[in-house]
C-alpha cells in the first residue's frame, strides 16, 4: 500500500468522528527445518499478509482485521466497527513521510544455502549421540522467521520496520531399564545466520546429552519450605511470571494485579533490581520500533526493591496517565497491541555462587525451570523445575525429579537473599492478550532463603 492508501483508510475510519484510529499492514514469512532419527525430517514454510484496523472512540476499543487486502473490503470492516461507536464530528489525518526503521543483518535466512543447513542439523545429531549408548533420539531443528510491518495512525504517525529471528532448537532423550528423559535447549536471537558466530555448539549440545542420561538416576525428594538457588538463565520465567506480567499495562490498568497499588512502594528485597529492555542489541526481544511505531526503552521496572515504573503501551496511557515506554506488541495483524515484555532481567549483583551453597544445609538447586502459572491478581505461582540438584550440607549433589516451587510472587522477591554476577540472558515465546511474542528472560545465579518446594510427597 501507499501513502496515500493509508491516508484514505484512516480518514474513512474518522469520518464518523473517532478520536484514534491505527493502519497496520504486515508481511511475514516462517520457515521451521527439523531433524529426527538423524534425517531431515520436516520443511515447513508459511507466509502471512494482512492489515489490522483499530478505532477508538473515548473508553470504547474496537480492532479488526483481514488477508483481504483491497480498499474496498478493508472500507467494508471499518463500516462494521463504526457501527458499533457514537457518531461525532469528521476529521482528516495527513501523514508525515515514511519513517524507515528496517534493519539489515549479515547473512539473511535466503542467503544461507540449504545444504549447510542440514550440514548444522546433522553435526548438532551427531554430537549429541557421541556422548552415550544411552541416547535414544534427538530431535533438532531451525525456525527462520522474517516479517516486515508499517504502521500509519490518526496522529500522523507513519513508519516500517522488521525483524528477522533465527532460533536453533534440541531435544535430546535418554532411556534406560525403562525410565525415559529428555533435556531441551536452544539458541536465538534477532539475527539471521551470523548467529552461528557466536553458538558453541560442541558445548551446548554435549552438555544437553549429559543431562538427559544423568537425569536417568534422579531421585526422589520429599520437599518442603526450603532455601533454593536458581541457576542463570532461564530460571528467571519465574520472575518473568510471578513479578513481570503483574508490571504490565494489561493488568494494572483494569486493577487486576497484585502490584496495582505499588508504585514507588519497596515490593522487594534490597538485592532485586528488574530490568526490561527492547534496545539490546541483536537480543531475540529487541526491537527498532514497537507494533504501535514507538522507540523501545530501557525500563528499570524494580531498581533496589523498590517498584519503579509499569510496562505502558501507547493504548493504555491514556487510562494511567502515564507515556507509553515502547512496550506495544503483538504476534501479527490478526491481534491489536497490548504492552508485553521484550528483553526483561534481574539486574547482576557481587554475591559469590559458592557462598550460596556454602550457606545451605538442606536445599535444591533448579538448573532449569519449565513452565508454569501464575494468578496476577494474587501473585500465587506454581513452577516445575526441569533439572534439579539436592543442596546437602554446603554441597551440591544428584539430581532430583518432580520437584516444583510453590509461592507468593510479593514473598519470592523479598525473600531473593543473594545475587551473582553471572547474568545469563534465555529466549522463549510468551503468550498473552496480543498472542505470541519473542521474549527473553535473564538473571544471575540467585539464592532464594525460603520457598515451598514441592515433591514425591
Amino acid at each position: 500500500m501507499q501513502k496515500k492508501d493509508y491516508e484514505e483508510l484512516l480518514n474513512y475510519s474518522l469520518r464518523t468522528g473517532a478520536d484514534y484510529a491505527e493502519v497496520y499492514y504486515e508481511e511475514s514469512a516462517t520457515n521451521t527445518l527439523r531433524m529426527l532419527d538423524s534425517k531431515l525430517d520436516t520443511i515447513d514454510s508459511s507466509n502471512g499478509k494482512g492489515v489490522g484496523i483499530r478505532i477508538t472512540k473515548g473508553d470504547e476499543s474496537y480492532y479488526t482485521s483481514t488477508d483481504i487486502i483491497t480498499k474496498d473490503n478493508c472500507k467494508r470492516i471499518i463500516d462494521n466497527v463504526l457501527k458499533n461507536l457514537p457518531k461525532g464530528k469528521a476529521r482528516t489525518v495527513i501523514l508525515e513521510s515514511l519513517v524507515d526503521k528496517t534493519k539489515k543483518v549479515k547473512i539473511p535466512h535466503a542467503d544461507y544455502p540449504m545444504m549447510m543447513k542440514k550440514e548444522l542439523l546433522h553435526k548438532i545429531d551427531d554430537t549429541a549421540r557421541r556422548v552415550s549408548s544411552l541416547v535414544t533420539q534427538v530431535s533438532t531443528g531451525i525456525v527462520e522467521t522474517d516479517r516486515e510491518f508499517t504502521i500509519a495512525n490518526s496522529n500522523g504517525m507513519f513508519k516500517k520496520s522488521n525483524s528477522t529471528l533465527t532460533r536453533i532448537i534440541t531435544t535430546v532423550y535418554s532411556e534406560k531399564d525403562g525410565e525415559k528423559q529428555n533435556e531441551f535447549v536452544d539458541y536465538a536471537g534477532s539475527v539471521g545466520y551470523e548467529i552461528l558466530d557466536s553458538f558453541p555448539l560442541e558445548e551446548i549440545i554435549t552438555k544437553t546429552a549429559k543431562t538427559a542420561v544423568e537425569k536417568l538416576d534422579a531421585k526422589d525428594f520429599k520437599g518442603g519450605e526450603l532455601p533454593v538457588i536458581i541457576a542463570p538463565g532461564f530460571g528467571a520465567v519465574i520472575f518473568h511470571e510471578a513479578c513481570g506480567h503483574g508490571l504490565e499495562a494489561t493488568s494494572v490498568a483494569p486493577h487486576v494485579s497484585v502490584f496495582a497499588d505499588d508504585l514507588g512502594k519497596k515490593i522487594a528485597s534490597d538485592k532485586v533490581t528488574l530490568i526490561d529492555d527492547g534496545t539490546i542489541e541483536n537480543e531475540w526481544g529487541s526491537f527498532s520500533i514497537d507494533d504501535e511505531g514507538n522507540i523501545p526503552q530501557k525500563n528499570i521496572l524494580i531498581e533496589n526493591g523498590v517498584l519503579k515504573k509499569y510496562l505502558v503501551d501507547q493504548f493504555n496511557s491514556k487510562e494511567m496517565n502515564m507515556e507509553s515506554n515502547g512496550c506495544g506488541r503483538r504476534q501479527n495483524y490478526h491481534y491489536p497491541t497490548t504492552s508485553r515484555m521484550s528483553n526483561t532481567y534481574l539486574a547482576p549483583g557481587n554475591d559469590k555462587v559458592e557462598d550460596m551453597i556454602k550457606s545451605i544445609e538442606l536445599g535444591v538447586f533448579c538448573e532449569k525451570m519449565s513452565g508454569g502459572s501464575v494468578n496476577t491478581a494474587t501473585g500465587d505461582f506454581n513452577f516445575a523445575v526441569d533439572t534439579a540438584r539436592l543442596i546437602e550440607k554446603g554441597k551440591v549433589k544428584g539430581l532430583l525429579k518432580g520437584i516444583t516451587l510453590i509461592g507468593n510472587s510479593k514473598e519470592i522477591l523479598k525473600n531473593v537473599e543473594m545475587v551473582s554476577d553471572d547474568l545469563v540472558i534465555s529466549a522463549g515465546y510468551c503468550g498473552s492478550k496480543s498472542g505470541m511474542i519473542p521474549v527473553t528472560i535473564g538473571q544471575p545465579t540467585i539464592k532464594v532463603s525460603k520457598i515451598v518446594v514441592g515433591g514425591k510427597e
